[in-house]
């Protein structure tokens, strides 16, 4: 997956309009919430193996963060 399709995906699991960019604040997104920190624990563990805990969003900061996460 290259780094514009992770963020066309991102963009879908946020269920937004708003055109997102990697280094784009996960708090300044109105629809980063639980349910979409729940997308975005199932999208990396599906899609890369990757697994998550909860713990793990205090150190991601921005959607450049989320994807070093998942390789990207």
């Amino acid at each position: 997956m290259t780094r514009e399709e992770f963020l066309e995906k991102f963009q879908d699991i946020l269920q937004t309009e708003d055109e997102l960019s990697f280094g784009m604040s996960l708090d300044d997104i109105e629809e980063w919430d639980s349910l979409a920190k729940l997308a975005t624990v199932a999208f990396l563990d599906q899609n890369f193996n990757v697994k998550v805990v909860f713990d793990d969003f205090q150190n991601l900061k921005t959607i450049d963060d989320v994807a070093k996460k998942a390789g990207i």
